[in-house]
């Protein structure tokens, strides 16, 4: 199926930043890993009714639309509310029934998929997909049930790629002791 079949696909919006403002923003750079929404995120878009349209919710994705580092989908799981996407994002929203969000992040965040995205990118400078690449994209649609295990597994995958990162930070970390302690012994 296409995407466009499967959810509705929206830009994100263009406002300019007040450090009085009480409506989160959020960016590209409001990531701290690929996955996670950096918690110290703080507030930056003055309240108006033109932007409670576009607020986000837990069943909506946020695609990067420019960019060098591929155009990764994010679900949005835990977050802080009331936010809205800047116009580096495309977003994914009201979602088939008989297709899981998550999944649909999955799938576009495989190698394979983001092959194909960047090969129909525009632009040199910074390469950038627009609404109608993105609702183009074929995406397979199996069962919820296969769904909800390529979700799940893919949760357990990131889960374990996080500990390993904080195991090897920690092992480095005693190596610097232990070694520290034979030059100063």
């Amino acid at each position: 199926m296409k995407l466009k079949e499967i959810t509705t696909i929206s830009s994100g919006i263009n406002e300019r930043r007040n450090p009085q403002g009480t409506i989160y923003y959020l960016g590209a750079s409001d990531f701290v890993d690929f996955h996670s929404i950096n918690p110290l995120i703080e507030p930056s878009l003055m309240p108006s009714s033109k932007l409670e349209k576009h607020f986000l919710t837990k069943e909506d994705i946020v695609v990067l639309a420019k960019g060098h580092n591929g155009f990764i989908a994010h679900t949005l799981k835990h977050f802080v509310k009331p936010m809205v996407a800047s116009s580096v994002f495309m977003v994914l929203r009201d979602t088939i029934t008989s297709v899981i969000p998550s999944y649909i992040a999955w799938y576009i965040n495989l190698e394979s998929t983001q092959k194909e995205l960047r090969g129909y990118s525009r632009g040199t400078a910074l390469p950038a997909i627009n609404r109608t690449i993105l609702g183009e994209l074929d995406i397979e649609i199996p069962t919820l049930e296969i769904q909800k295990n390529i979700v799940a597994i893919d949760e357990l995958k990131k889960q374990e790629s996080k500990l390993t990162k904080q195991l090897d930070h920690l092992k480095t970390t005693k190596l610097e002791l232990l070694l520290k302690n034979k030059i100063q012994s």
